[in-house]
């Protein structure tokens, strides 16, 4: 019994109230229903057996005092190993200290926000809880804890898958993440709420009474034509009626949409017949006073020695909808997948192949991606031309993570090269799955063609265009030395023997001399310009003067050649220092003629 006893009244057939017999009294109404489960703590007990969460009970030195079935179950362990066992013993040594801070300040009668946990069961599974703690308070003394273990473990898989998938459509389909990302929004808005009114549960006069109206899950008590009998307060968000107007006015089967409710009405008359085989736990759609459905898990019993039935329910609605958002998404993401134009693919590290497109599988050469996938068991060997490109890809990945445009040479099933670019990332571990390599890829073999092309023939303009170069060169060469080689000859063969006709000659004679000379100036003026390019501000006849020099004349021999005096030709000479900016330097004016050629 508890340290606060409740009241004593007459209990028969193992703890339970017995229903009067016909004829001994009447009926009870709602009302003697409440005040007799106030009385009789057996009936809170089988309460407490029959509801959806895991309850525990703890002394003041934290050893187990109570455990429902829901715990045992759960943790696949008897009974006796939690009665007057420490709850340390079954944390983890990591969570150890947070527990033993949080069962404290309960201890002191602190509010302990829920927290949630991790343990492994008796049978070696992981299993993840939400709990919730409450003093037990005697005549204003704290005696114990009251903890309510609910199981979230499905809840946290549908977590970490969405997460997983997210992470993989985040890659190839970033349009299709605001879905998911508004359900798991959706979804941490219902559990804060849930938890604000998990935190808002406190001490009251009975524990079994707390469990019943402030556990946080929808309870009923029904009769056997499911009259709702007794209800708590967490029923009105269910069903839009407070528990006073559903107390012996409502039956649960009103509430039950239409397609479920020839199910549950077969549920209730197995129950009757043959109880062992009524389903506990099942899920339905429930409709409410306005009109709203929600999905619902419901975990029931039957009162022992009764007609009664007590039922939880939870509800699952945002679960519901994540999972059809998840499976619209991955109906998305698949229809993309298979309809792509590039090759879509997963691969682990050690070169196997997880999951390819249709489009991969054609651009190998593989009628389907289930051919591919079975004949390939090495794209290190089996794909790549060259396996020490796919040694370099995984030390890019392992680097930084990502590879973009990564081109390399692969072949086909028939044998044949190609070329192709690739886009790879690395998928991170998740679920103790090993990281693996997603990426897509498109055949670049005639655009790599097509850039070969186009440098075989750069190079061969290229090459033409040097030998055109070459060419161009060597004509401006050979005309250059061909107009210095007749203005040379002309002056050196012809124009000083016209000089000498001139000193010799009548005047008559004189005149045609002079003719033969203009006309062979005539014909010299092209090169004698040509040759002026190179000496820029000379005159003709100083023109004349540099090239003999340049031929190793000497003063006489110039004013010989040229019929001048040497005292004209050394003018000459001085003003052709002048104009080369050299008159003032020790340089040899041969020598530095001879460097402008």
């Amino acid at each position: 019994m508890l340290r606060n006893e409740l009241p004593r009244i007459v209990i028969h057939d193992g703890g339970y109230m017995k229903k009067p017999a016909k004829g001994k009294g009447p009926e009870m109404d709602g009302d003697q229903i409440k005040e007799n489960l106030s009385q009789n703590p057996a009936v809170y007990r089988l309460i407490a057996e029959n509801m959806y969460d895991a309850l525990y009970t703890l002394d003041t030195d934290g050893r187990f005092t109570f455990v429902n079935d829901v715990a045992l179950e759960r943790s696949s362990y008897d009974r006796e190993r939690f009665i007057g066992k420490s709850f340390l013993e079954f944390v983890r040594p990591e969570d150890r200290a947070k527990v033993q801070k949080n069962f404290k300040a309960v201890m002191c009668g602190e509010i302990v926000p829920a927290y949630e946990l991790s343990y492994v069961n008796a049978s070696g599974k992981s299993i993840w809880v939400e709990i919730n703690a409450t003093p037990l308070i005697d005549q204003g003394d704290i005696f114990g804890v009251l903890v309510v273990s609910r199981d979230i473990t499905e809840r946290k898989r549908t977590e970490e898958e969405l997460k997983l998938h997210r992470s993989n459509l985040e890659g190839l389909i970033e349009s299709r993440t605001a879905e998911l990302r508004i359900a798991n929004e959706q979804l941490q808005g219902e559990i804060n709420e849930h938890k604000k009114t998990e935190e808002a549960l406190c001490s009251s006069e009975s524990y079994y009474r707390t469990i019943f109206q402030n556990t946080g899950t929808a309870m009923v008590i029904m009769e056997e034509d499911t009259t709702i009998s007794l209800s708590n307060a967490e029923c009105e968000k269910f069903v839009g009626y407070r528990p006073s107007d559903l107390e012996g006015k409502r039956r649960a089967i009103e509430f039950v949409a239409r397609n479920d409710l020839q199910r549950i009405l077969d549920y209730q008359k197995l129950r009757k017949s043959e109880p062992e085989k009524a389903p506990g736990s099942y899920e339905l759609k429930i409709v409410d006073r306005f009109g709203n459905v929600r999905d619902v898990h419901i975990t029931i019993a039957t009162i022992p020695d009764t007609q009664k039935t007590i039922a939880s329910f939870l509800d699952i609605t945002e679960q519901k909808k994540m999972e059809v958002a998840l499976k619209e998404s991955e109906a998305k993401y698949r229809h993309i997948f298979e309809n792509a134009m590039e090759g879509i693919f997963q691969t682990t590290p050690d070169g196997s192949l997880i999951d390819v497109n249709p489009a991969f599988a054609h651009i190998f050469g593989y009628k389907s991606p289930q051919d591919i996938i079975k004949s390939v068991k090495d794209v290190t060997y089996e794909i790549y031309a060259d396996p020490n490109q796919r040694a370099r890809l995984k030390q890019l990945l392992d680097k930084q993570g990502h590879v973009h445009n990564f081109e390399t040479e692969c072949r086909r099933k028939d044998g044949t090269r190609m070329w192709i670019s690739m886009n790879v990332r690395v998928v991170q571990a998740c679920n103790d799955r090993d990281a693996f390599y997603e990426g897509t890829l498109v055949d670049i073999t005639e655009r790599k063609k097509i850039q070969e092309d186009l440098e075989n023939k750069s190079r061969s303009l290229e090459e033409t265009n040097i030998a055109l170069r070459v060419l161009l060169k060597q004509r401006d060469e050979d005309k250059t030395g061909l107009e210095e080689k007749i203005l040379h000859n002309i002056k050196e063969l012809v124009l000083p023997y016209v000089d000498r006709l001139r000193t010799g000659q009548s005047s008559k004679d004189s005149v045609i001399v002079d003719i033969i000379e203009s006309n062979l100036n005539e014909i010299l003026s092209p090169f004698i310009k040509s040759m002026a390019s190179r000496y820029a501000n000379f005159t003709p006849k100083e023109i004349q003067i540099a090239d003999l020099m340049k031929k190793g004349k000497t003063t006489k021999e110039i004013s010989q050649i040229l019929n001048l005096s040497p005292r004209t030709i050394d003018i000459h000479r001085y003003n052709i220092r002048r104009k080369l900016n050299i008159n003032k330097k020790k340089v040899n004016l041969q020598s530095y003629l001879l460097t402008l050629t």
